[in-house]
């Protein structure tokens, strides 16, 4: 009877965890519970800027009004990548860095790139001003548009942090590169998939990586004297491109801003263009049947308006390739 009694009592012990685990499992987050997240991170973080005398801080309006979920979660990378190249800088654990993959993020995985976010801004208060006193608050009935405008908000003060005065032609460069290397790497992957009869198109394809095209023409060289709002008009026309290409395979399209609302063209209006550049690149890779991510953004230097217009054209080229052969059928 003893021993009966203590495994019954071992059992329940065990459907006690499992069931524990399985709420856990499935515990949800709200766009609420994200903008918690990010607002008690820049509580801490404008102690720590005040506390190193870091002033002048311009925080960045956002002109997007179609925010869904992938869009906070890739803005959060960029963030994440910025901590991650101060903690280097400083000696510091960095945290760890994130990618962008093609599936479809909900509130809670963006809850969980937040998580990181506010644990090692927690760390460099602590290192900097003090005991943590400070929670998060509780917020209710926020959109995934307050959580962008929050979160780009907290990335300028990120970058504040790092010593940059404001979002620069460089950290604009780098995601555009980024978002380039990727529509490289899918139109490589299709080419590779074509049989010997489809040799034509891929020859198409992958002289359009190298901006190329078969009949020996060849991208439009580099232009210069470009300013942030060439950036930010090729920035849409790419996005332009993206939802046609979207249509084809039936997934929804979202809103573009038109230029006219960017009065000030500024390389933090263009910043932004190249997160919806990346998230969007990354809806249209499922219909293709790829998986890979997109790689962490490379950190540029002595960057002008004018290297970021190259890298928007030539991603711009590289979608035309794509709609010529109607995305191409697999």
């Amino acid at each position: 009877m003893r021993i009966y009694l203590s495994a019954l009592r071992s059992l329940l012990v065990i459907t006690s965890l499992l069931l524990c685990s399985i709420s856990y499992a499935e515990k949800k987050y709200t766009p609420s519970d994200v903008y918690a997240n990010i607002d008690y991170a820049t509580r801490l973080l404008e102690q720590v800027l005040d506390k190193k005398n870091i002033t002048n801080i311009s925080l960045p309006t956002s002109y997007e009004t179609a925010v869904k979920p992938m869009h906070v979660y890739e803005l959060n990378v960029a963030a994440i990548s910025e901590l991650y190249r101060f903690a280097i800088k400083n000696s510091l654990t960095p945290p760890p860095l994130t990618f962008s993959s093609p599936i479809k993020y909900s509130p809670s995985d963006v809850y969980y790139l937040t998580e990181i976010l506010s644990n090692k801004i927690e760390q460099i208060y602590e290192d900097n001003v003090g005991v943590n006193l400070l929670y998060p608050d509780i917020f209710s009935g926020k959109k995934p548009k307050d959580v962008y405008d929050k979160l780009f908000k907290l990335y300028a003060m990120i970058l504040r942090l790092r010593g940059f005065e404001k979002v620069s032609p460089n950290q604009v460069y780098a995601q555009t590169h980024r978002a380039k290397v990727d529509i490289q790497s899918i139109i490589l992957t299709l080419s590779k998939r074509l049989n010997d009869s489809q040799f034509d198109q891929k020859r198409l394809l992958v002289t359009a990586a190298y901006g190329m095209h078969p009949d020996g023409s060849k991208m439009k060289g580099y232009e210069e004297n470009k300013t942030p709002k060439d950036v930010i008009t090729s920035a849409l026309s790419i996005r332009k491109k993206i939802n046609q290409l979207k249509q084809l395979y039936k997934i929804q399209t979202l809103a573009i801003p038109s230029i006219t609302s960017f009065s000030k063209a500024t390389p933090s209006d263009a910043f932004l263009q190249t997160q919806y550049i990346i998230a969007e690149i990354n809806l249209l890779k499922s219909p293709l049947g790829i998986n890979h991510s997109t790689d962490v953004a490379i950190e540029a230097k002595n960057k002008v308006p004018s290297d970021v217009y190259q890298e928007m054209k030539h991603i711009d080229y590289l979608l035309d390739r794509l709609i010529a052969q109607k995305g191409v059928s697999l």
